[in-house]
C-alpha cells in the first residue's frame, strides 16, 4: 500500500510540469496549485427574483449542475425582497491532471406554482471560482418578463455560452 501511494505521488509530480505546459492560458491560472484536482463547478449566487418588478417571496430555487455525467441539485428559497444566496460548490477530480477541457453544465430553475421556469443557463468551461462573469461575482437581479437571452463569451471564460433572462449587477 505504502509503495502504491509512493508510485501515485511520483506520477503526480512527473506529471504536473506537461500538464501545465500542455493547458491553455486561462486553465494555468485556474489551476489551484494547492489542490490541482479542484474545480470549482458552481460559482456562490447571490440574486434577486422578480416579476412585474416586484419580488417573489417564497419562491423555491433549484440550482442544478452536470460534470462528468454526474447530476447535482441544491435549493434556497427566496425571501420577502426576493433575494437568494447559493455558496460556491467545488469538486475534485483526477481528469484535472489531464490536459482536457472543463464543461460544466449549469442553471437556476424557480419552482412557481408547482411549474418550472429556467431563468439561468450557462456552459462553464474555466474551473476557476466566478469564471462565469470572467472573475466577477454573480450577483444578478432576474426579472421573468424578460425573454432569455443568449450571450457568448470569449477567451477569458472558455468561450463558454449563457442564456439568461438576469442582469449583472456589479
Amino acid at each position: 500500500m505504502a509503495q502504491t501511494l509512493r508510485a501515485s505521488r511520483s506520477l503526480v509530480f512527473l506529471l504536473l510540469p506537461s500538464i501545465l505546459i500542455t493547458s491553455t492560458l486561462h486553465e494555468v491560472r485556474a489551476m489551484d496549485i494547492t489542490n490541482p484536482l479542484k474545480t470549482c463547478v458552481f460559482s456562490a449566487v447571490r440574486a434577486r427574483l422578480t416579476k412585474n418588478d416586484e419580488p417573489l417571496k417564497g419562491v423555491t430555487i433549484l440550482r442544478r449542475w452536470q460534470w462528468h455525467g454526474d447530476e447535482h441539485e441544491d435549493s434556497a428559497v427566496t425571501d420577502a425582497a426576493g433575494q437568494f444566496v447559493f455558496p460556491a460548490v467545488f469538486k475534485s477530480s483526477v481528469t484535472r491532471l489531464l490536459p482536457m477541457e472543463v464543461v460544466i453544465a449549469q442553471s437556476l430553475v424557480a419552482k412557481i406554482d408547482r411549474e418550472e421556469r429556467i431563468f439561468w443557463v450557462n456552459s462553464k468551461r474555466v474551473a476557476a471560482e466566478n469564471s462565469e462573469y470572467n472573475g466577477r461575482p454573480t450577483d444578478l437581479l432576474c426579472e421573468l418578463t424578460r425573454e432569455m437571452k443568449v450571450y457568448r463569451g470569449g477567451y477569458e471564460s472558455g468561450y463558454q455560452v449563457m442564456s439568461t433572462l438576469c442582469t449583472l449587477l456589479k
